[in-house]
């Protein structure tokens, strides 16, 4: 009986020796690609009202009277639920929707919800992080890149002008296919901008190349690009308050006056509803004769003319 079994063994040590033998004749390596499995469901009446109502600034003045029609705000308001494995490894519990506007014609949108915030994507891609209490380090830069890709393409129109006989509704919804080719991460440096990672990614029959810039453990920059050169470039919002920076105030309340006192300031909000403020200062090389004074609650006062 011992015998038999000796041999047994020997024959499956063989089975081993020959397959790693075989492999390592074929000169393959083992394959990095990973497909980014993205799902979406088509969210109902209810769901878009609750979200409606927790975030009302999302409804447009004129249709504030008709809140009330499940059926109407269902079709001005087409939601998806967007799930995927590469969201959920950095995002857990955050839930994210890709909607359309009610512009002509439609175009899509991604924003991500966590408790009583609401973040448009790629843009809140840092203060999704903050607020969640996360960096990006040199241990999860790949995983935050692949939820980045994701998080972009769900703005990215798949399809043709649904104005000019294009597709509509749940088909303007969809995601593209995306797998994963190849990702690297690099060591990041401290104070200066750092080419994290590049990520290979196929995007249905297209290659193409992601790099990600990081600064102070934020997303400074990514850009994607083809064969034939650059495709587009994403600017995240860098949240100054990152904890560890030493600021005085992690929310400082700004406000700005002109002088003279018929002098016009410009404010423009951005996706996060947080509002730049601009004064015409020169125009044509001239100066206007205008003075900004800046005034930062939380420690620190200074001026600029």
């Amino acid at each position: 009986m011992r015998g038999s079994k000796d041999i047994g063994v020997a024959r499956v040590g063989l089975l081993v020796v020959a397959a790693i033998s075989m492999a390592a004749a074929s000169g393959r390596k083992p394959s990095k690609e990973q497909q980014a499995t993205v799902s979406l469901r088509r969210i109902s009446a209810s769901e878009v009202m609750t979200i409606l109502h927790k975030f009302p600034e999302m409804v447009p003045g004129r249709f504030t009277s008709a809140m009330n029609d499940t059926g109407f705000v269902k079709d001005l308001f087409p939601f998806g639920e967007v799930t995927s494995a590469s969201l959920d490894r950095v995002f857990p519990g955050i839930q994210f929707y890709k909607g359309l506007s009610g512009s002509k014609p439609p175009y899509p949108y991604l924003m991500a919800i966590a408790g009583s915030k609401r973040y448009m994507m790629p843009d809140g891609f840092n203060q999704l992080l903050l607020e969640g209490g996360q960096k990006v380090t040199e241990k999860n830069i790949v995983a935050l890149a692949k939820a980045f890709v994701v998080l972009a393409l769900g703005n990215q129109r798949m399809f043709g002008n649904p104005i000019f006989g294009g597709p509509q509704g749940d088909e303007l919804l969809a995601f593209p296919q995306i797998t994963f080719l190849d990702a690297k991460g690099t060591k990041l440096v401290t104070g200066r901008p750092t080419d994290a990672a590049v990520l290979k990614v196929r995007i249905g029959a297209q290659v193409e190349e992601w790099h990600f810039s990081v600064l102070w453990n934020q997303l400074e920059g990514v850009s994607r690009a083809n064969g034939k050169g650059l495709i587009l470039d994403y600017s995240p919002v860098m949240v100054e308050s990152l904890p560890g920076r030493g600021q005085l105030d992690p929310t400082p309340n700004m406000t700005i006056g002109t002088y003279p006192t018929n002098g016009d300031a410009y404010v423009e909000f951005d996706s996060l509803n947080q509002a730049h403020y601009y004064v015409i200062v020169k125009r044509n090389q001239d100066s206007t004769g205008k003075k900004v004074v800046f005034s930062l609650l939380g420690g620190f006062r200074g001026h600029n003319t």
